[in-house]
C-alpha cells in the first residue's frame, strides 16, 4: 500500500516480584526484567571481516532513549505512560547485545511503578485488585516506532528461584498483555499511536484478616452472649450484661 510503518520494537516483561501495592495512593511497585528487541541496519557487519565476530555488546546509559547521552547506540524511547516514576530512573543501565545481522537485544532489571485505577476493593478482604499499565513511545508515533509483543506473548512470570512472594500481603495472580492502537489526532491524520497494555491482577492474602478481624469478632460476640448462659439469680449475670 506504500504506507510507512514504524520500526517494530519487541517488548517483553518478566514479572519477578510484587514489591508493594499502595491502595491509598493508587500505586504499585513491581520488580521486573524489561526486554526489548529490534533491528538496526546501521549495526550490521560481515563476520568474515572481523575475525568471525558474530556478536558484541554496547553500553546503554542514562536510561536510553532521547536522554541516553552516555549510550553507544540508539535505543527506542518506550515509556510507562501511567507512571509514578520514569523507567529511565527505575530500571538499571546495562549493555545491549548486538548480532551481526543488526539485531539488538536489550534486557534491564529494576522496578516498574505504575499508578493504577484499582478495581475490586469492594470485596475486601477477599478482593483481587486489577491494574492496567500502558507502555509506548512518548515522542514518536506509529510511523516511526511500533511496540509489539516480545516472542509473541510479551509477558512471563518468575523464571528464577528468587521470584515470587512469601508472607506478603499481595501476590500476582494473573498477568496478560495486548497491543492497542490509539487513532490519529486531527492534526496528524496518518500517525496512529500504538501502545502495549499490561493487565495485572493482585490477589490479597485474606488469612491475616480472617485471624485478626473475623475470628476476633466471633470471640467477642460469644463473650457477649455468655451472660445469658448464667442462671437468672446469679449476680455476675448483671455485671456481664
Amino acid at each position: 500500500s506504500g504506507k510507512r510503518e514504524g520500526v517494530p520494537i519487541e517488548l517483553g516483561m518478566n514479572f519477578h516480584k510484587v514489591y508493594s501495592v499502595d491502595v491509598t495512593n493508587s500505586a504499585a511497585d513491581l520488580v521486573v526484567w524489561v526486554r526489548q528487541r529490534w533491528t538496526d541496519p546501521r549495526l550490521r557487519w560481515d563476520p568474515a571481516e572481523y575475525g568471525g565476530l558474530e556478536k558484541t555488546w554496547f553500553w546503554i546509559g542514562d536510561g536510553g532513549g532521547a536522554a541516553g547521552e552516555m549510550s553507544e547506540i540508539w535505543t527506542p524511547d518506550l515509556e510507562l505512560w501511567n507512571l509514578e516514576q520514569s523507567l529511565s530512573k527505575s530500571l538499571v543501565d546495562t549493555h545491549a547485545q548486538v548480532t551481526s545481522n543488526g539485531e539488538v537485544f536489550w534486557s534491564r532489571p529494576g522496578h516498574i511503578k505504575p499508578v493504577c485505577k484499582f478495581d475490586g476493593l469492594n470485596e475486601f478482604p477477599f478482593d483481587q485488585l486489577e491494574c492496567t499499565m500502558e507502555i509506548g513511545s512518548w515522542g514518536f508515533s506509529g510511523l516511526y516506532l511500533r511496540p509489539v509483543k516480545f516472542g509473541g506473548t510479551g509477558v512471563s512470570v518468575g523464571g528464577s528461584d528468587t521470584a515470587g512472594e512469601a508472607y506478603a500481603e499481595y501476590s500476582l495472580s494473573d498477568v496478560s498483555c495486548d497491543e492497542h492502537l490509539y487513532p490519529p489526532y486531527p492534526g496528524a491524520p496518518e500517525e496512529d499511536w500504538p501502545v502495549m497494555l499490561y493487565y495485572l491482577t493482585f490477589k490479597r492474602a485474606w488469612e491475616p484478616y480472617a485471624r485478626s478481624y473475623i475470628t476476633l469478632q466471633i470471640v467477642l460476640n460469644l463473650a457477649a452472649f455468655c451472660c445469658f448462659w448464667l442462671p437468672p439469680h446469679t449476680g455476675e449475670r448483671m455485671s456481664l450484661g
